[in-house]
């Protein structure tokens, strides 16, 4: 933790290399499960001004608080913009975690969130950012047939600029309709 704080603090007091400035970059993994959805969202706010900004937002916490602080904001500006529904009910986290690194060269702080979901039945689930212009997402149906595969985008690869980001669900083990209680 000590040698992240210092990390950051070279980083601050240097500024960006060579005056390069690079946008924020959200990056979105979602994983479907037979019951469950797991969404990573991987967040590196842009170098200068939006750095200096999330850094100014915890810079009157005590030291002992710093890094938590960090993580919490920094979690926040991550996730904030990202919208998970199942036929357009918002579905609400079972689980988030953060963990909190500094980019390669020390230059930025980034932020990795792990957010889960219960996945309940449903024939829809969209994955929506507000903020579409720094978001790219990928997804993966590890259950092996929950996403209709005929209708869904491809697998594995990165969808850029992603505004909203819908597949097609199919039945499982664990998601029945209400009708078969």
């Amino acid at each position: 933790m000590r040698a992240l704080a210092t990390l950051l603090a070279i980083a601050l007091a240097a500024g960006p290399a060579w005056g390069h400035t690079f946008p924020p970059q959200r990056s979105v993994v979602v994983q479907v499960e037979d019951c469950e959805l797991a969404v990573m969202i991987g967040y590196r706010p842009g170098t200068g001004e939006q750095t200096q900004a999330v850094l100014a937002r915890i810079a009157n916490q005590p030291k002992s608080k710093a890094l938590g602080a960090l993580k919490d904001v920094m979690g926040s500006i991550a996730a904030a913009p990202i919208a998970v529904a199942v036929d357009g009910t918002p579905l609400v986290p079972t689980s988030v975690r953060a963990k909190l690194g500094v980019e390669d060269g020390g230059a930025r702080p980034i932020v990795v969130v792990l957010v889960i979901y219960a996945l309940p039945p449903g024939h829809s689930l969209s994955i929506t950012s507000k903020d579409p212009r720094s978001t790219r997402i990928s997804w993966q149906d590890r259950s092996h047939g929950r996403v209709d595969g005929l209708t869904a985008p491809a697998q594995d690869r990165w969808h850029e600029s992603v505004a909203s980001f819908l597949l097609s669900l199919r039945k499982s083990q664990c998601a029945r309709s209400p009708s078969s209680d």
